[in-house]
């Protein structure tokens, strides 16, 4: 009753400023560190005051930052489109107008600003709205109840569910959240896993982290404030495995999307922890040039300055880390042609898995549940004979129909694959599931592709049922590749601004790919252009362009060895890498129109294309 008094005293007497003071932001963490049914808890929510306990406690925003949430009106009007939030004619926040949750208005909460007055704010279309400020993070009563439903916590700076074993736990499994829709009630969500039970945690202590940061999440990579979250949060890890005395090799990092990006950032420390990853983003700044990140995680600088999760991954590919990743080849955006060429990396395995980027945690949901379990409780193994096997030339790929005998062919509700060899990385393809339930096939979508695909290394058919058991059925025969594509050398190198020698790059999507040479060195410190000439040959020196009013960056010299197919994302990725404002394409020798057509159509707003034998400038506004 005395920390209620307390804090009651600093809102009604004291006035918001002695409330969001640090004494006050003291108060209100002790009023909400006490347990969820405990009597103060209980009061406080009677009396109606535990959203704004909340927001006080929320966090302790520097001097002269501050919370915002904007109210669009007339969404209808604007639906599709693009806003912009400005202050002082500065971009704040925009994003695409999608409907809101039905019978609610359109808002955006917790917008990071660095003024509460509201004078200084306007929104770029013609749209009413309603602006407030204030020192503490907004919330609603959906995510009030979300997390008391699901039983998150504040703990310091960084917010968490706990399940399973909380007093004598010998294995401890971590998740991490993905994305909800952007206008959702409920922006901040956990990973909670509702179809593991009681009975699988017996041993665990499962940590569902929130990503409570910004308007939908920071990959919890910097607070509201862009101070970065890694000590805080990773020293939450620590403190909870340390208590428990949890050996390392007896931990699991989980996340789809947005949380496999941030579950390959915290497992830093525990290499001989386990790794479950459903298609995380592999650079963030090149995913977040998307109409929902353009103009708001895009221009966070914090974002681009935190090591990004390609260059973890790969040292932790030279580490031989035990890791299982499911992607799709059809998610460009997140994979940055990484995972897909992936190969002879020890203790990897990679399940490819058809359809969109949203389809594959949903689609391969059996196989994840399996692994997990696997890493829960003792795993379980069968055999089972695959009787037959036939292969299908589909265009330029393969496709592979088993046949399986009569006790496997009554396994339900499993995932099936086809998996054999990339070297010492395991390859598993989803297969699909016939009438005849003794027939798995690769569908059109499902094929091999013989330039990159281990075709010759296939070994087995497997299934991952979501109890935990797998069945494993050794093929009658070896795979033959069944086209004239030969296997390809590829590369699956990062790319680099600053290069001494010719470098390889590769660009895959879907099921196109497309080999680069390229040479790339620093022009200028603090310039605002990347500079990329494509040429057929990358000996001559590139010959001077006219004055073009732009301070140069970066410039390459790209030879496409495979015509002008994916040249655009190539430029794309240089550009972001760069981290400037503008892009100047240049056309070496004779043009041929697929590269007039292909560059011309880069999603990048400020480029320009210029042919360079005939000096002819292609000025092009890139989507927005």
């Amino acid at each position: 009753m005395a920390l209620i008094h307390g804090f009651r005293k600093r809102i009604t007497k004291a006035g918001r400023a002695a409330a969001y003071s640090p004494a006050g932001l003291e108060v209100a963490r002790a009023v909400m560190a006490s347990r969820a049914d405990s009597p103060v808890r209980r009061i406080i929510k009677a009396k109606g005051l535990e959203g704004r306990i909340r927001r006080v406690a929320s966090e302790n925003l520097p001097q002269g930052v501050y919370f915002a949430k904007l109210t669009l009106g007339n969404w209808e009007a604007w639906k599709g489109q693009q806003f912009r939030l400005l202050q002082d004619g500065k971009v704040v926040y925009g994003n695409m107008v999608e409907p809101p949750a039905r019978g609610f208005p359109l808002e955006y909460r917790n917008i990071v600003v660095t003024s509460d007055d509201i004078s200084r704010f306007a929104v770029d279309i013609d749209a009413p709205y309603e602006l407030k400020i204030g020192r503490g993070a907004f919330t609603t009563q959906q995510q009030l109840t979300y997390d008391e439903q699901y039983g998150v916590e504040q703990y310091g700076d960084v917010f968490y569910s706990l399940r399973g074993n909380t007093k004598n736990p010998k294995k401890m499994l971590i998740t991490f959240p993905g994305f909800g829709p952007s206008t959702t009630r409920i922006s901040y969500a956990v990973s909670y896993l509702k179809d593991l039970t009681e009975a699988d945690l017996m041993d665990t202590l499962m940590v569902c982290f929130q990503d409570r940061y910004l308007v939908a999440g920071s990959y919890m990579m910097v607070d509201n404030a862009g101070r970065p979250l890694e000590s805080r949060v990773g020293g939450a890890i620590e403190a909870l495995r340390s208590r428990f005395n949890i050996n390392h090799q007896e931990m699991m990092f989980f996340g789809a999307s947005k949380g496999g990006s941030i579950a390959i950032h915290y497992a830093k420390d525990y290499p001989r922890a386990a790794l479950l990853l459903a298609v995380p983003q592999m650079n963030l700044p090149y995913y977040f040039n998307k109409p929902f990140f353009k103009d708001n995680l895009l221009q966070n600088p914090a974002l681009r300055d935190v090591g990004q999760p390609e260059d973890r991954l790969r040292q932790y590919f030279a580490e031989g880390r035990k890791i299982d990743y499911f992607y799709t080849n059809d998610d460009e955006l997140s994979n940055h042609s990484l995972i897909e060429l992936a190969s002879d990396v020890p203790n990897l395995s990679k399940y490819r898995v058809h359809g969109a980027h949203s389809d594959v945690a949903r689609a391969a949901l059996p196989a994840m549940l399996c692994i997990m379990r696997r890493f829960l409780r003792r795993p379980v193994d069968q055999q089972f004979t695959c009787e037959e096997m036939r292969t299908f030339r589909y265009n330029q790929t393969l496709q592979v129909q088993v046949r399986i005998d009569a006790e496997a062919s009554m396994v339900t509700g499993a995932n099936w694959f086809i998996a054999g060899d990339a070297g010492r990385t395991r390859f598993l393809q989803l297969m699909t599931e016939h009438s005849y339930q003794f027939v798995k096939y690769t569908a059109a979508e499902q094929c091999f592709f013989p330039a990159y695909d281990p075709i010759d290394q296939l070994s087995e058919v497997i299934a991952m049922k979501a109890d935990g058991t797998t069945w494993r059925g050794a093929l009658p025969e070896a795979v033959k590749p069944g086209t004239r594509i030969p296997r390809r050398s590829l590369s699956t190198r990062a790319l680099t601004l600053n290069t001494e020698t010719t470098q390889d790059y590769v660009v895959l999507d879907g099921d196109t790919f497309a080999r680069f040479h390229y040479r790339c060195q620093t022009l200028a410190t603090g310039g605002d252009t990347m500079e990329i000439h494509f040429v057929a040959d990358l000996e001559p020196e590139l010959p001077d362009l006219p004055e073009s009013g732009m301070r140069t960056a970066y410039r390459a010299a790209v030879h496409p060895l495979d015509g002008w197919a994916l040249a655009d994302i190539a430029a794309l990725r240089f550009v972001i890498a760069a981290g400037v404002q503008r892009l100047l394409l240049v056309v070496h020798g004779e043009t041929h129109a697929d590269a007039v057509e292909v560059l011309s159509g880069i999603d990048w707003e400020d480029t320009s294309v210029v042919l360079a034998d005939s000096g002819e400038v292609l000025a092009h506004a890139g989507q927005h």
